[in-house]
């Protein structure tokens, strides 16, 4: 009579114990499943990508954005400081030494602002598409800026000559044009991306 050997490979013993384990077999088949399902997924969304389906969201430009926007408010809210600074101590009379740091510090803000204006035009085109923020700041608000630049220079050169009620006037209506400024700006970061 032939004797039956009884040998059990590796598989057999794993095969046995999810039978006899059914929620750790459960637990790694759903495991397995979940892998697989995020690997179909990701999969699907690169091709979704590629063909231009999905757009993606890329970090980096969103990080390059952000930056790009704090550099261009703080340049122009240093400017509109000192263009308020500079006309408030002519208003107020100040001494030459107050007024002539004021207009220095109002004249590096102004040279920092210029020597970027171009890269601020290129930058709203790449970071805002489809809006019309290019337009607002180089059609609306730097015209302004050169406005009361041409103004703050003419009092500059006047201010010991004039009469108090004159100072105050065209001390005011540059304030009035760097308020203007400012809403603008408000209006610039604010609008919608892909708004048109």
């Amino acid at each position: 009579m032939a004797h039956k050997t009884n040998t059990e490979t590796r598989v057999d013993v794993l095969i046995r114990f999810f039978q006899n384990n059914k929620l750790t077999a459960s637990i790694i088949f759903l495991g397995i499943f979940i892998i697989a399902f995020a690997k179909v997924t990701e999969s699907g969304n690169s091709v979704l990508r590629t063909f231009g389906i999905v757009k993606s969201y890329n970090i980096d430009q969103a990080t390059n954005r952000g930056k790009f926007s704090a550099a261009l408010l703080e340049n122009a809210w240093n400017r509109m400081f000192w263009m308020r600074v500079y006309t408030e101590r002519i208003k107020l009379n100040s001494n030459s030494e107050e007024q002539k740091i004021a207009y220095q510090k109002y004249i590096d803000a102004t040279e920092k602002w210029s020597s970027n204006i171009m890269n601020y035009y290129l930058g709203l085109e790449e970071y805002y598409p489809k809006t019309d923020k290019r337009i607002i700041l180089e059609g609306t608000i730097q015209p302004k800026f050169r406005e009361a630049a041409k103004m703050i220079q003419a009092l500059k050169y006047s201010a010991d000559t004039l009469q108090l009620e004159s100072k105050i006037f065209k001390v005011d209506s540059i304030q009035n044009i760097v308020d203007n400024i400012n809403t603008d700006f408000y209006f610039l970061i604010d609008q919608q991306i892909g708004k048109k």
